[in-house]
């Protein structure tokens, strides 16, 4: 997404923002939705255009161009984000949230104040309200994933995060980091009998293509914040920046909605693709996770303060 021209000094001015991949066309939507208004509502003085999918470069490059002030704002991810501030990837501790009640009481409270704050020594500011990628799910073409036990040596492709990727390691799997672009093919030739995304990554990228099962298992929540170039935010108007937060936020509170519905509605259309899902009981995983030491490791990473606002909406992990 990308801010072109704002009211400054009495004169319009050139911006720019941009959204990495994975946000999904109704983000871009709402966040184009949201866009028009602020132009209506400035009477043209602020005038923003939307450019999904990547458009201006990968999320890693893009941040790069956020923090130089190429680019005033982008969406991204935590797991971007954490490649500056650590503690940012903290909502992608697996099997933390039960659910979205729990989610977005953390990302909309301390937690997610917490992790605004951290980031703000970097040159980021990052607006209250996140978006929503969904929880992600993992699909197989050998076995449904019912039990743990059903993870041991599995060759399953992850993102390079080093959390998601020991969580797994956690678990007896056998984890290999290949990139989006490279995936599909990946589980066409074995390289991979398994991946992990949201329903809607799942669908894009048609996963049912080349895998069998689906097991619902929801072990990471992953979101995307709406971020600005701190400096370039913080020398805009009062009244402008009170008009693009007020818009930015009702934009992403929407597409949390959107996100909901089309959920329960891509389970119900990939089953007719071939999907054969399931429903595993979560605690068993949380359970190993924490006879593993995998919590207590990750504590220490992170820090006790932010681990202590997790477990505020969370409940106590690894004991």
């Amino acid at each position: 997404m990308a801010l072109d021209q704002h009211r400054a000094a009495g004169r319009k001015r050139r911006r720019g923002v941009a959204a990495g991949h994975g946000k999904g066309q109704r983000a871009a939507s709402r966040m184009t939705e949201a866009c028009q208004e602020i132009k209506k509502e400035s009477g043209g003085n602020v005038d923003i255009a939307v450019f999904p999918n990547t458009q201006l470069g990968g999320e890693a490059e893009m941040l790069s161009q956020l923090r130089s002030g190429a680019l005033d704002f982008m969406t991204t991810s935590g797991a971007v984000v954490q490649t500056l501030v650590p503690v940012a990837g903290i909502n992608g501790v697996p099997f933390a949230f039960k659910d979205y009640s729990e989610v977005w009481a953390a990302m909309d409270g301390d937690l997610g104040a917490h992790v605004r704050t951290a980031v703000e020594p970097r040159g980021l500011y990052l607006f209250p309200r996140s978006l929503d990628n969904g929880f992600r799910n993992i699909t197989t073409s050998t076995k449904p994933i019912e039990k743990v036990e059903d993870l041991k040596n599995l060759k399953i492709r992850v993102p390079p995060a080093p959390l998601w990727i020991s969580m797994f390691k956690a678990l007896g799997a056998s984890p290999t980091s290949i990139s989006l672009s490279e995936l599909y093919s990946a589980l066409q030739t074995k390289i991979a009998d398994g991946q992990e995304n949201p329903l809607v990554q799942i669908d894009t990228v048609k996963i049912y293509e080349v895998q069998k099962y689906c097991s619902m298992t929801g072990h990471v929540w992953d979101g995307n914040w709406v971020a600005a170039n701190a400096k370039i935010w913080n020398a805009l108007p009062d009244d402008v920046r009170k008009l693009i937060s007020a818009h930015f936020d009702a934009a992403a509170v929407k597409q949390r909605e959107d996100v909901s519905r089309l959920n329960a509605e891509l389970e119900t259309s990939l089953k007719q693709k071939g999907l054969i899902f399931n429903h595993p009981e979560k605690g068993q995983f949380r359970d190993a996770l924490t006879k593993a030491g995998f919590y207590p490791d990750w504590k220490q990473n992170f820090g006790a303060e932010p681990w202590s606002k997790l477990e505020k909406y969370a409940g106590t992990l690894g004991s």
